[in-house]
């Protein structure tokens, strides 16, 4: 049985959704992306297809924006309301009609199409629509920097982004369009708290990041550390990594590590010189969770 994702949601109710998906074992099969631009291959066509029909099956739902990427899809539907058909029911049926449409092309019958399950994220203001619109159209875009910049294990110096505080001079390994998501979610957990209540404070970004959110902190404290741990047991979880200290000697550390920022799931970030030593300084774990605060700049939880 279908359960809604978000427990307070009704997931036939009136809504802005954005859904992603991706192919089996990330399989390019969909698209390529030239000068920022995505070219479809017949199964994206195919795909693109499938998801035009999604409005046949119930009217309460139209589509808006969508992004068919070489090994993911991005789409955002609205809700009026009074649907007939789950949001997930609907996904199912895209992601069935498409899988028949490319086995059919392919000539492979038992060709595995997607990976199981599908990503949502649910926007109920205009404001939070239009970030991931923008998010959606951008896609392309962010994909071509991704893939002609493989340099994410080199340091990049005096970096500068809109988002980024400019008095600072910021260094960092990994993914930077991470900087660019709609939805970042600052983690900040005070070592005072324990317990009950610091379990419930980690369990509701955990439900934050499931729903769609990237975090961004320096996971210094306890609680913090908590929440670093549980996002490594999500492979898809997306976070920036912000070091209460220089990166001069940054490497990362482990497999999962390794693989997280090869796959741009991680942007590892800092606002202070190389020269300062990779100490949890308490000045330095505060001036950090601002920054953290700073720069998620109100792209918290959607309302």
């Amino acid at each position: 049985m279908l359960r809604p994702r978000l427990a307070t949601h009704d997931y036939r109710g009136t809504g802005f959704y954005f859904i992603t998906f991706a192919t089996h074992l990330r399989r390019p099969l969909l698209s390529q992306i030239a000068d920022g631009r995505i070219r479809l291959a017949p199964e994206g066509l195919a795909l693109l297809e499938a998801w035009r029909l999604l409005p046949a099956d119930d009217p309460a739902y139209s589509l808006r924006y969508s992004a068919v990427m070489p090994d993911h899809f991005h789409g955002i539907l609205v809700c009026a309301g009074g649907a007939t058909q789950h949001l997930g029911t609907l996904v199912a049926r895209l992601k069935g009609r498409s899988r028949q449409a490319i086995r059919k092309l392919r000539n492979e019958p038992h060709l595995e199409v997607w990976e199981a399950g599908y990503y949502d994220c649910i926007a109920f203001s205009q404001e939070v629509f239009d970030a991931f619109s923008a998010y959606v159209r951008d896609n392309p875009i962010r994909w071509q920097l991704r893939h002609d910049n493989p340099q994410w294990f080199r340091k990049h110096s005096a970096i500068a982004h809109p988002r980024l505080p400019p008095e600072t001079r910021w260094t960092a390994y990994g993914d930077q369009t991470l900087l660019d998501y709609p939805w970042l979610l600052p983690v900040v957990i005070s070592r005072r708290l324990e317990g009950a209540a610091r379990q419930a404070e980690i369990n509701d970004i955990l439900a934050q990041v499931d729903q769609g959110a990237v975090v961004i902190g320096g996971f210094i404290s306890p609680g913090e550390r908590l929440v670093a741990q549980a996002l490594a047991t999500r492979p898809r979880a997306r976070m920036i990594y912000m070091h209460p200290w220089g990166l001069a000697r940054y490497k990362p550390h482990g497999r999962t590590a390794t693989e997280r920022l090869a796959s741009g799931k991680t942007l590892v970030l800092s606002g202070f010189p190389d020269e300062v030593a990779a100490v949890a300084q308490r000045d330095n774990c505060l001036r950090n969770n601002a920054w953290a605060q700073a720069i998620a700049a109100g792209r918290s939880r959607p309302q």
